[in-house]
């Protein structure tokens, strides 16, 4: 797998943050209140976090709205801001936005700083809401799909709580509807949830209008179960063409580390694999639908611990800077997404 040292986006994104605490006479603190901005301005002319920014949209226009999972689709048909020229306004409460005319007659939202962190440049947000950027060097990110399952999932769920360990869980839709419960209980226990298609095809076999149906459907059943859109996609098999990068609306999440669990079936392989592929700032790929696999984790976890790594999730990994359009294999290593 092709591997990058700090990457031109991240040293575009340091720039970037440079640039918004200085030559502004903010003197490091955030914008002013009721002061207008343009998109190019809260982005640094980067279509990455604009994308980010829509998304945050999506989910404030859902939550202001008490939307039900049935209108997950109608977000996605909503008009928001594609140009850097268009215009917002910083507020107390957050980035407020005129909408165009749309299914919710909603004309004009409030995102909250919260949901903009890593998404606009430091400069514009409050302090508290600025990335937390991870100063450890050995962490690592485990990661489990196809779930949940109604058995392995809750199994594993207790495993990472014995062991104070969070993870990021790559679920698949046709099984959130399904197990709803579970999913809730995933991200009640500190986990993420993210989106891994409604039924795992290969996205490119099925094209591009079909892979966004898929990612779409998805997060309406997770929406359904945790009132919130999951932030990643991680395709299935990890296939993704540069015109699904552009239209699936999130950050794609691949790995550095493919336990090939699901070839194995077997705990004592499952274990050396992830034990000898394991670097810091790893995304290690499992199975939380394979017995074999959970009964791997508590072994992968202690000695992982024993060689000095830390247990993040995904978000925590990419330090909240993640973007859409972009392939995050590890941490520092990502490009576009499709390439």
């Amino acid at each position: 797998m092709k591997k990058s040292r700090l990457s031109c986006y991240y040293l575009g994104l340091m720039v970037g943050l440079l640039v918004g605490v200085g030559g502004t006479g903010l003197s490091g603190q955030a914008a002013s209140h009721n002061q207008t901005v343009t998109f190019g301005q809260l982005t640094n002319q980067n279509p990455h976090r604009l994308a980010a920014i829509r998304a945050a949209a999506r989910q404030t226009l859902l939550t202001k709205t008490h939307a039900k999972a049935s209108r997950v689709p109608a977000v996605f048909a909503v008009k928001l801001p594609t140009h850097m020229t268009k215009k917002a306004t910083l507020t107390a409460k957050g980035l407020r936005m005129n909408l165009l005319p749309n299914a919710f007659n909603v004309r004009q939202i409030v995102i909250p700083y919260n949901q903009l962190s890593g998404k606009i440049l430091n400069r514009y947000l409050p302090k508290k809401n600025r990335p937390v950027i991870l100063k450890a060097k050995k962490v690592v990110a485990l990661t489990f799909d196809d779930g949940p399952d109604p058995t392995l999932t809750p199994r594993l769920l207790k495993t990472l709580a014995r062991n104070h360990v969070h993870a990021t869980f790559f679920e698949v839709g046709q099984s959130v509807s399904r197990y709803p419960k579970v999913t809730r209980a995933v991200v009640k226990a500190g986990n993420e949830v993210g989106n891994h298609s409604w039924n795992h095809p290969d996205f490119n076999r099925i094209g591009t209008v079909a892979s966004v149906q898929q990612v779409i459907r998805t997060d309406r059943a997770i929406y359904a179960a945790t009132g919130k859109l999951p932030q990643y996609v991680r395709p299935p098999y990890g296939n993704i063409t540069a015109a699904e990068g552009r239209q699936i609306q999130h950050p794609i999440i691949r790995w550095s580390v493919d336990s090939r669990d699901w070839a194995y079936l077997n705990t004592q392989k499952d274990i050396s694999e992830v034990l000898r592929t394991t670097h810091p700032g790893s995304i290690i790929l499992m199975h939380d639908i394979h017995a074999q696999s959970v009964a791997a984790v508590p072994t992968i976890i202690k000695r992982l611990k024993a060689k000095g790594y830390r247990f993040v999730t995904v978000s925590q990994l990419l330090n909240n800077q993640a973007l859409p359009g972009l392939q995050y294999f590890a941490a520092n290593n990502y490009r576009t997404a499709g390439k």
